[in-house]
């Protein structure tokens, strides 16, 4: 009789364990959320000063890529209509006011093309990007838009021997995914579409991980009719509470990081050398950070396992 109250005991126990381990449904960003906004600039001509400004009254993030051996400089810039346009840069000292609150990043010292140059010639427009952008920010540069947006393969294999993570494009996909490979970055659309894309980006109500990636020059807000467009996009997305707004370098170091993750169907670990990355249980959303284990019951999407194992090129 005592063996079987033990017995019993002992199986109530392990029932009552199994039960209180939380089902693992899926990674999310910050605090829950599901969606994500990036916003990319190039150059850094003055107007970026009215950008970022208005970027900060919305609580917003931008990613501001620089020619910085242009910096504080005036250069014309020849048009195929035969036009030329005269573009004013902002001043070195000026970066850490301008960009306090968003991600300085690079896009070559001179702006050559890429696809035109040599392979040393691709290599020393970003490290000398980079080395001269670090030494007047103390900052770590790991973003960069390709200049005129033009890359390949080849030339993306060669970036990833630089500091530089990720790289993006011009070549608009018009969707809402992640990328497959982060130095062939492929964004949303172009600033001047984004009102044709934001009512569905602000309705879309998915749990998925999801990205809005605009991109632009701060200089095409000279026209008027697209600069009050750009103030409607900014006042509307600013005010939505489900969009994580952040620089394109820290989230690819959040995709990074859950893609590290180590998931089986007892167990969740993330590694001591990893980022803090939230995740979504059967309980509730949950921080989990750098080093710690979460014993879970099951897997809710036995895909999320696979994912983590199976990683895509450039991610």
């Amino acid at each position: 009789m005592t063996r079987l109250i033990i017995l019993f005991y002992g199986c109530f126990l392990l029932f009552s364990s199994c039960k209180q381990k939380p089902v693992f449904i899926d990674f999310t960003y910050p605090e829950g959320k599901y969606k994500a906004l990036v916003l990319s600039y190039d150059d850094g001509t003055i107007q970026d000063i009215q950008l970022a400004n208005l970027f900060d009254q919305h609580n917003l993030v931008g990613t501001f890529n620089l020619n910085s051996e242009y910096l504080g400089t005036k250069r014309g810039w020849p048009q195929q209509n035969g036009d030329t346009i005269f573009q004013k840069y902002v001043a070195k000292d000026s970066l850490l006011f301008i960009y306090k609150n968003h991600e300085i990043a690079a896009h070559g010292a001179l702006h050559k093309n890429f696809i035109d140059i040599t392979d040393k010639e691709i290599l020393d427009e970003v490290n000398i990007d980079i080395k001269n952008l670090t030494e007047l920010t103390d900052r770590k540069i790991i973003s960069m838009a390709y200049p005129f947006g033009n890359t390949n393969d080849s030339i993306a294999k060669l970036i990833s021997t630089t500091e530089i993570v990720n790289a993006r494009t011009v070549d608009d996909t018009y969707k809402f995914d992640l990328p497959k490979n982060y130095l062939i970055w492929n964004p949303t659309c172009h600033d001047s579409k984004v009102l044709d894309y934001l009512n569905d980006y602000l309705i879309l109500d998915k749990p998925k991980l999801s990205l809005f990636y605009v991109w632009g020059h701060s200089w095409e807000f000279e026209d008027q009719h697209r600069w009050n467009n750009m103030v409607e996009f900014c006042e509307k997305i600013g005010k939505a509470n489900d969009i994580w707004s952040v620089g394109n370098g820290e989230l690819t170091k959040y995709l990074k990081a859950i893609k590290k993750v180590q998931i089986n169907e007892y167990k969740i670990v993330n590694p001591l050398n990893n980022e803090l990355v939230w995740i979504k249980l059967s309980t509730g959303i949950k921080k989990l950070e750098a080093g710690e284990t979460i014993e879970i019951k099951t897997i809710a999407n036995k895909q999320t396992s696979k994912k983590n194992t199976d990683h895509e090129q450039g991610i």
